[in-house]
């Protein structure tokens, strides 16, 4: 990856990291900032600064570099109260943009354009003097590591500088100043401790011994800075690493907060917490009356026609809940829905929720989990309407209620024009009427047939007709019950289960973006 395209993969990270782990992204806004405005600059200058502890040595250690006095050096600490800044070339800009007032020119390397810095003391007892050493270190593109042969293993130097730079080694040079102040034997073993601790503060360099005094080391300490000038790559390799620094502080943030790879993320089923959504939002309160109806309905269509006002006289379910229109606006269902399936539908969401977060650092996936709770209430308020605009075969008739009703009412002439002709037999001779003798059938004559056969047979059609009602309830029930859940969780996925993948998703690019930089290149 290029160093722009790092650049611009810590912009897209840091757009989604300040907004759900602020605390995790650390000075990686200030990187970015850095690498925007340090690459404006161009990399004609190569930016090089001398830091270290008070008593160093830092600004002997310039002026022999140099090769005259440039910085003050005295007893007298802090010696170096402000940034000095010495060049070799036109440099205005960068010196503008690290805010240097005291500015001098001198011949000090035929590789290229160098800004040489002196910076204030670290540990200055000075608040300002050490803020402006801390950032600029931060800024210029190489840092020469000055250290006291008495205190070159002190804290402040190693935890608050080196151990930062594990990604720095190709831009940091560190020298042990002061060399001529001990014998050969000493200075080997302090410059091997030295080396031992930069290890264990994860950064490979050697360490040169020098001495402003005998010129001991400054030609080797040139050598290095030269080379590193020639390749005018000094900014962008500065700057790549410390966006690979920036990436690998945020996901140690990550970690700490109880974040993990994407990798591990839990994908748990939602179907439970569909069906139990679905249920909260009275699925099966609809289908039972969805059932109900279609029993009443297949009674009046289907009894005998002579009782059927009995089954008109009972309240249609689908009436009582306000869904016997077409397009109901508010129904009536949450009335007859237990609060306790609303609640147990909440802890199922969260529980899932949970799950699906369980992979994203604490603070983030809090907020997830606030947002989703807040979500799940307005889910749950709002199924109404996608009930009131599901079908619940209300208006339903199946063809088999038509053939029973035919037949039913078929039975009931037949059963009525054989009561007629008996009565008419049986008063004939007081109506006067000459009627011929009625056809039989064995010993039953056909009016007394035709009475008892239309009523037996509109009796077992009537049980027939209910055996089938019940039947055709019940697969009313489970086809209502089955539309009604794969709404309602298709509603589920979209308002509740879309928004958490797309977070799950937002983590699961963040953590690639913040692999991305761990591998930029200058």
């Amino acid at each position: 990856m290029t160093l722009t395209e790092s650049i611009g993969s810590l912009h897209a990270a840091l757009e989604i990291g300040a907004q759900r782990v602020p605390t995790a992204i650390g000075d990686a806004t200030k990187v970015l900032d850095k690498a925007i405005e340090r690459r404006s600059l161009g990399a004609d200058v190569t930016i090089v600064a001398l830091a270290g502890s008070t008593g160093a040595g830092k600004s002997s250690l310039i002026n022999a570099m140099v090769g005259r006095q440039i910085s003050r050096a005295s007893a007298i600490r802090p010696t170096t109260s402000e940034p000095l800044a010495v060049t070799n070339a036109h440099a205005t800009d960068v010196l503008d943009w690290l805010a240097i007032d005291d500015r001098h020119e001198a011949d000090l390397t035929n590789a290229g354009g160098m800004v040489l810095i002196d910076l204030p003391d670290i540990d200055s007892t000075e608040f300002a003097h050490r803020e402006t050493a801390k950032k600029l270190t931060s800024l210029v593109d190489v840092v020469v590591w000055v250290l006291d042969p008495q205190k070159y293993a002190d804290a402040v130097v190693h935890e608050d500088y080196l151990s930062n730079l594990a990604e720095h080694a190709a831009t940091t040079i560190v020298v042990l100043n002061q060399a001529d102040r001990l014998d050969e034997q000493t200075l080997t073993s302090i410059v091997a401790d030295a080396e031992r601790l930069m290890r264990e503060d994860g950064l490979e360099v050697d360490v040169i011994p020098t001495s402003a005094v005998t010129g001991q080391g400054l030609v080797k300490l040139w050598d290095r800075v030269d080379a590193i000038v020639q390749e005018k790559s000094a900014a962008d390799e500065r700057l790549a690493a410390d966006i690979r620094t920036a990436g690998r502080t945020i996901i140690g943030g990550i970690h700490t907060r109880g974040g993990k790879q994407p990798s591990q993320a839990i994908d748990p089923d939602f179907t439970p917490v569909a069906a139990a959504l679905a249920k909260a939002g009275g699925a099966d309160v609809v289908a039972e009356a969805s059932a109900g109806s279609y029993t009443k309905r297949a009674r009046e269509a289907t009894g005998w026609p002579v009782t059927r006002w009995l089954a008109k006289r009972k309240l249609d379910p689908l009436k009582r809940l306000r869904l016997d229109s077409d397009r109901p606006q508010v129904t009536g269902t949450s009335e007859y829905v237990s609060p306790a399936l609303a609640t147990a539908a909440r802890g199922k969401v969260r529980t899932y929720v949970n799950d699906s977060t369980a992979h994203m650092p604490r603070d983030w996936a809090g907020d997830v989990q606030d947002e989703m709770s807040e979500r799940t209430d307005g889910f749950l308020a709002g199924i109404d309407q996608v009930i009131a605009g599901a079908d619940v075969e209300a208006k339903r008739r199946p063809a088999w209620w038509l053939v029973v009703n035919l037949l039913q009412w078929l039975a009931l002439a037949v059963a009525v024009v054989g009561g007629v002709w008996l009565l008419l037999l049986i008063f004939a001779d007081t109506l006067q009427l000459q009627l011929e003798v009625p056809p039989a059938w064995g010993i039953f004559p056909a009016p007394t047939l035709m009475l008892v056969g239309g009523l037996v047979l509109g009796w077992l059609l009537a049980i027939v007709g209910r055996a089938l009602a019940k039947t055709g309830a019940k697969r009313t029930r489970e086809r209502v019950r089955r539309r009604l859940t794969k709404t309602i969780g298709d509603r589920a996925r979209t308002n509740l289960l879309a928004p958490l993948e797309k977070e799950r998703a937002i983590y699961a690019q963040f953590f690639d973006l913040l692999g991305l930089l761990t591998r930029a290149k200058p």
